[in-house]
């Protein structure tokens, strides 16, 4: 906690607890393997591996709700309307219209903590209502997407026969059964062995080839340090951009763009479907030539070709999709919901289908009754709720699919303008009205949490469980425990800072408030034109998103029909949310794994992969972890090679 506090929050260097997998709960993993091959005896009985996998899921949890995008996220955006109220904008009405167990009403209390108390201390006692209703709409949340993972284990596991790489090369991170052969060779069904199976031959810290790819990753990391610290030594960087390059027309309407080095996408891409990959980096420069040819024939218009939007419309294209595909599997659960004879599959799962679907059902009625509560109507608040529980598990199904380390490939601002599209406004609300695009705009923050992220945490630990033979008590407890000391860990630590140092100067803020406080603002800026100016319907935008919508059936169906059709939509979806950052790496990963298939077949391929999983690790460990410990201790130099796990 002390760690991600002073790098994340107070110097802003390094979000190390933001990636996937988070960067402190893989150094607990590898010191603990360390520990065991040092003293065998700690290995034997298997003791010290599932307290190990314990720890992981117990800290990947909480370590999410740390970050950026978990609680400083919602007390920027419940406190930002009465600090920033002036009389050029109407926050203070908007403030007046909340009820006040959203957030606190004292004005001084908001001032302090944005200019920090004088003494340091945090006024529990105005902040404890807002932070009991919201504490109890996180773990409403975050429990019922336990059962929304558990209701899609089954189809996704068993009968897609997904593969899960990230929880798979946890299990490969942590330590083993035994020194002597890897766990993975000795159990498990061939479908869960795919991904690991070219590491099965030992313990991945014992293999060579491991090593090799920690070695590049330690020059291309150590190149960068050491620029940092001495800016005349020559580095390899972070990114190389073509912009310039493409400054005369017509090719400046091929911009932006920008190669980015991305050691851990491409050694984790190395696990992804070739399929997937192609996707996403054609679908990023399928944007870009669009956008030049359109420029070209004269159609010149902002934020065209609605990447976003087309990512939006693949994503609700994959809601459907993936219930359609499961409804056999689901419908077997309403009828064991509603006084049905239970299945013997039921039984092995993580919680019984019964308590998995009426959980889901009360988390979601929880979750609207809180909007609807706070202001939102019913109609809106039940659109809001479904959209964002649809966008989580699409979410969840790409990390259990592809094992892409990227937080930031869900449409998180789309979820809300989707909506916001189809309703315009004339410029004049009656109150009930107006109090409802408020609550909206006060509670979409949970659009920009971590919800998605903890659901996919909470899916990689099940199956890490259901792999490693961890009791399904014990990996519940471990799920509610990581949600729970995640929640009260990032609470204490944000409010103590804010009131400690003022939230003005903290999170990359200078005098008025950092980068959270800016996007809170931004959503009542919305509100305040929409509330007072009036906005017209978004066609344009609405149109991307039926187009990605469309496109995502199509290639659906395309791929139902021809086997090998080389287009996923998960791709579609992946590169309209966060493609500008990722297309790069991700062509990385798909030359160098097409290359070594063509070239060297299956076997060179298994063997190969220790390299790319030593790439990616040791880039998360030397940049995170070691760079980031420097990062605690000296700012400036920090600041030099800033890294985000995004």
């Amino acid at each position: 906690m002390f760690w991600v506090r002073k790098t994340s929050l107070i110097a802003f260097t390094i979000l190390v607890a933001e990636g996937s997998p988070p960067i402190p709960a893989v150094a607990v993993l590898v010191l603990m393997s360390a520990l065991g091959f040092a003293v065998h005896r700690l290995a034997r009985g298997h003791r010290l591996r599932r307290e190990a996998l314990l720890i992981y899921i117990v800290m990947s949890l909480g370590l999410v709700t740390l970050e950026a995008n978990g609680v400083r996220q919602l007390l920027a955006q419940l406190t930002v309307t009465r600090y920033f109220a002036a009389p050029g904008n109407d926050y203070a009405l908007f403030a007046d219209l909340l009820p006040s167990w959203i957030t606190p009403s004292d004005e001084s209390v908001i001032r302090d903590f944005y200019e920090g108390s004088a003494n340091g201390r945090v006024p529990w006692g105005p902040w404890a209502a807002p932070l009991t209703a919201w504490g109890l709409l996180f773990m409403a949340l975050g429990l019922s997407l336990v059962c929304l993972n558990s209701l899609f284990r089954r189809p996704w596991a068993e009968h897609e026969r997904l593969s899960y790489p990230l929880a798979e090369l946890i299990l490969q991170v942590a330590p083993p059964e035994s020194w002597e052969r890897s766990p993975t060779a000795t159990g498990g069904s061939t479908a869960s062995r795919s991904v690991t199976a070219p590491m099965a031959a030992r313990p991945l810290l014992r293999n060579p080839l491991f090593w090799v790819g920690v070695g590049l990753a330690a020059i291309y990391d150590g190149s960068n340090i050491a620029h940092a610290f001495s800016p005349q030594v020559a580095a390899i960087g972070q990114q190389f951009d073509m912009n310039p390059l493409l400054s005369e027309r017509p090719w400046a309407y091929l911009r932006p763009m920008t190669l980015t080095f991305r050691p851990e996408i491409i050694g984790l891409g190395y696990l992804v479907p070739v399929d997937v990959l192609l996707s996403v980096w054609g679908f990023f420069l399928l944007f870009r030539v669009e956008n030049f040819f359109a420029s070209v024939a004269g159609y010149q218009i902002g934020n065209f070709p609605f990447e976003r939007s087309q990512g939006m419309g693949a994503y609700v294209g994959l809601m459907v999709f993936l219930v359609w595909v499961g409804r056999k599997h689901l419908w077997q659960v309403v009828q064991m919901a509603c006084g049905g004879p239970r299945q013997d599959w039921d039984r092995q799962e993580l919680l019984p289908s019964r308590l998995a679907f009426w959980g889901l059902v009360a988390g979601i009625a929880a979750v609207c009754i809180f909007c609807v509560s706070a202001g939102m109507s019913w109609g809106l608040a039940l659109t809001y709720v479904l959209l964002t529980y649809g966008a989580a598990l699409v979410y969840i199904r790409i990390r259990a699919q592809t094992g892409l380390p990227i937080n930031y490939m869900l449409p998180r601002e789309e979820v809300l303008e989707a909506i916001l599209a189809l309703k315009p406004t004339t410029g004049h609300f009656d109150k009930a009205g107006l109090r409802s695009e408020t609550a909206y705009a006060t509670i979409t923050v949970i659009s920009r949490m971590t919800f998605p992220q903890l659901g996919a945490f909470e899916m990689e630990g099940i199956r890490i469980g259901t792999r490693a033979g961890l009791r399904r008590s014990h990996v519940l407890t471990a799920i509610t425990y990581g949600l729970a000391l995640g929640l009260v860990l990032a609470l204490g630590m944000h409010l103590t800072a804010y009131y400690g140092f003022g939230a003005n100067v903290l999170d990359g803020g200078t005098t008025s408030g950092g980068y959270r406080a800016a996007q809170a603002r931004s959503a009542f800026d919305r509100l305040q034109s929409r509330a007072f100016v009036g906005v017209p319907m978004d066609v344009r935008t609405t149109v991307a998103r039926g187009l990605g919508l469309a496109l995502t059936l199509v290639m659906l169906w395309l791929r139902a029909r021809f086997l090998r059709f080389p287009l996923n939509p998960l791709g579609l979806g992946i590169a309209g949310s966060y493609g500008h950052s990722i297309w790069f790496p991700c062509f990385m990963a798909w030359m160098c794994k097409t290359l070594i298939l063509r070239l060297g077949g299956p076997h060179t391929y298994r063997v190969a992969t220790p390299v790319f999983l030593g790439l990616a690790i040791g880039h998360i460990l030397f940049a995170g972890g070691i760079w980031g410990l420097v990062g605690a201790f000296s700012e400036d130099v920090a600041k030099r090679y800033l890294m985000w796990f995004a």
